[in-house]
């Protein structure tokens, strides 16, 4: 018979497997300041890769224009349109008038 455990994030008293009472107790973390260092190092060196770069560009200029097409509304108020997020993707292959593939 499995033996009464305090859960040590709630305080809980459970006789389930393992140290936590739930999933939603056993999944919470904190992170020290080391990982986030390391998070925050990692980003870095993603943005000097080019595929970083891309990104952080297309990101500032979406910003931007939404910024600039907006500037006359009140701040917190803006509600994205579709062609705000939409986003034109090249296709290697031509596709024919009856919606099938090359």
């Amino acid at each position: 018979m499995p033996s009464e455990k305090k859960c040590p994030k709630c305080g809980t008293n459970h006789n389930k497997r393992g140290p936590y009472c739930s999933r939603s107790c056993g999944n919470g973390r904190v992170w020290t300041d080391e990982d986030k260092e390391k998070k925050r190092q990692k980003l870095l060196d993603y943005h000097q890769t080019p595929e970083g770069i891309a990104t952080q560009s297309i990101s500032s200029d979406f910003m931007s224009r939404i910024n600039k097409d907006r500037r006359d509304e009140r701040l917190g108020n803006y509600i994205l349109q579709d062609e705000d997020w939409m986003l034109d993707i090249p296709l290697e292959q031509e596709e024919r008038e009856d919606n099938s593939w090359l």
